[in-house]
């Protein structure tokens, strides 16, 4: 790593000031004080002990593809998640945080499990899928969770929660709102099947993606939420001009973004996707100001001009959206 200087305590490589940059999909951020690889459980344990020894805060990391790091970086420890074991007993599929998220789809293809392929194509790790409740096309990864082993950061110790306890919503669990709990690993129950059919079917969603366009290059993924809309003439406007039925009153937040003329639109060096509309991209010099400011734009913007107000999906590190 460039301007990293290493040390090493017991069984952590530790490195100092390490850009996070190239860690986020959306190649932006600062340096890290230190970073820490963690590839057990045991690893995640000391590097948490290690962040209370030196009295600095410590951030998780996964795949970095849902995560907007300030240009000024963390002044804390930055822990990435890097334990990636799964194994299956049956329809039961044991995964660890930091498996990819798309490779478990291609994984439980080939075991001939059913209950992921709408999930297909979406960026990340398994932990953070777990944490944002990730999901397209009308499912989401807690659809399938039987259970959730997390870390409890006051006490170290691993808790197994059920898939009642995680509170899981829209883009939304348990994790997200209480940052003591570190998702480690997940039960997910899951249906046998023929791994042609499923595999068809993962196709189909990959399809999709793709006539969407729909990769995340250099952006977060969706960068805000869909909204719950009650303005009965905009939902009769999208459903004409989507030419079907509106899910739950939710009105994607790309087509609010291209309703409200904003496509293209650019600060700096971020700006709206041409090719989706909900998804900020980063042309190759943007900075966590650039998109700060694009993304409080295109808010106001949706706002003023739709009557909707957007909340961000990503996650913000030291920054303020």
């Amino acid at each position: 790593m460039p301007n990293a200087n290493r040390h090493t305590d017991s069984r952590l490589n530790i490195e100092e000031n390490v850009p996070l940059a190239p860690f986020t999909t959306l190649r932006i951020g600062g340096p890290a004080r230190f970073l820490i690889g963690a590839r057990t459980l045991r690893e995640l344990q000391e590097a948490l002990r290690f962040a209370q020894q030196v009295h600095l805060p410590f951030c998780i990391l996964g795949g970095g593809s849902n995560l907007l790091v300030s240009d000024e970086g963390f002044p804390g420890v930055a822990i990435r998640l890097l334990m990636n074991r799964v194994t299956r007993s049956g329809g039961m599929v044991q995964v660890q945080s930091g498996f990819d998220l798309t490779a478990l789809v291609h994984r439980t293809v080939a075991w001939g499990l059913s209950g992921l392929e709408s999930l297909a194509g979406i960026p990340g790790t398994v932990g953070g899928a777990v944490r944002g409740n990730a999901g397209a096309y009308g499912g989401s990864i807690g659809d399938a969770v039987a259970t959730v082993s997390v870390v409890d950061t006051a006490t170290l110790k691993t808790v197994t929660l059920r898939r009642d306890e995680c509170t899981f919503g829209y883009r939304a669990s348990r994790f997200k709102g209480d940052t003591r709990l570190i998702v480690v690993g997940t039960l997910l129950a899951l249906t046998p099947g023929d791994p042609e059919e499923i595999g068809a079917k993962v196709a189909q969603t990959l399809a999709k993606r793709e006539a969407k366009q729909l990769s995340c290059d250099q952006s977060a993924g969706s960068f805000f939420m869909n909204p719950i809309v009650d303005d009965a003439e905009l939902i009769s406007q999208f459903e004409e001009d989507q030419g079907g039925r509106c899910r739950e009153c939710r009105i994607p937040a790309g087509w609010l973004i291209d309703r409200a003329g904003l496509r293209d639109l650019r600060v700096g060096g971020a700006a709206v996707s041409h090719r989706h509309a909900n998804y900020l991209v980063n042309t190759g010099s943007a900075t966590a100001a650039d998109m700060v400011q694009l993304a409080r734009l295109v808010r106001k913007e949706v706002q003023v001009k739709l009557g909707v107000v957007l909340k961000e999906e990503v996650s913000p590190l030291g920054v303020v959206i």
